[in-house]
């Protein structure tokens, strides 16, 4: 099913980046293993620090080994865990707690992905080139995945996009109807989001699948129904 993509044009484009607090502890969690993806591309600068948490220098964007993996403990009161990493660099071995980075390297993709939220779309996979133009609620085509980050199709070319609002990745488009054995809910999307209306038993034509749900069109717009009895497709969401 062929699909247009929408693109909402802004002048001006405010994306949230996320903000550290300074951290009241920096105590070293207990060791946790080495990742299965040895390397992580940083794709702005990063401090470098020593055990204690003193900074040593910085990292210029590149893709480096991850020797050891960790957590520490940032925010005031008690804080929540985020993950660091150690790695071998000139001041000899280091740890990083990057606020821009991916683990591993891109995965090539032929799969879709539904966006339930306007999104942002950039030029390069840091996120740091922005294209001033965001895509409204639709489903893309994936050529890459990078962690959390897809390279995607669009109608000026490849394009970066990191999704913000739900998403779910793995979405199989397809023509067929399903047979509703009891009153069915329909939701706004697999999160839980209900529209307060329901369908009675009956068959319904669907066009897009993702793990045990379907999506369909209705009277109030494309709604999502669960069906955990039937066979479906397997996808992930964001």
């Amino acid at each position: 099913m062929k699909k247009k993509l929408v693109l909402v044009i802004t002048l001006a484009l405010c994306v949230g980046t996320l903000g550290w607090e300074k951290y009241s502890a920096f105590a070293m969690s207990t060791e946790m293993n080495t990742p299965k993806e040895n390397t992580i591309t940083l794709f702005e600068n990063t401090t470098l620090l020593s055990d204690n948490g003193t900074t040593l220098g910085i990292l210029a964007p590149q893709t480096v080994t991850i020797l050891n993996t960790s957590q520490r403990r940032v925010g005031h009161g008690e804080g929540y865990l985020v993950p660091i990493y150690q790695i071998s660099t000139w001041v000899g071995k280091a740890w990083i707690m990057p606020f821009n980075a991916a683990l591993g390297e891109q995965v090539p993709s032929q799969a879709n992905l539904e966006l339930f939220g306007v999104e942002p779309i950039y030029f390069d996979p840091g996120l740091t080139k922005p294209t001033w133009i965001q895509l409204a609620p639709q489903t893309v085509k994936v050529k890459s995945k990078w962690g959390d980050r897809y390279l995607i199709e669009t109608q000026n070319g490849d394009r970066w996009i990191a999704p913000r609002y739900e998403s779910l990745y793995g979405v199989e488009e397809v023509r067929r109807e399903v047979q509703l054995q009891s009153e069915t809910k329909l939701l706004r999307s697999p999160s839980g989001l209900e529209t307060g209306a329901a369908l009675s038993p009956q068959k319904v034509k669907v066009n897009e699948v993702w793990r045990d749900w379907y999506r369909t069109e209705s009277w109030l717009g494309p709604v999502w129904l669960n069906l955990p009895e039937m066979d479906t497709a397997v996808g992930q969401s964001k």
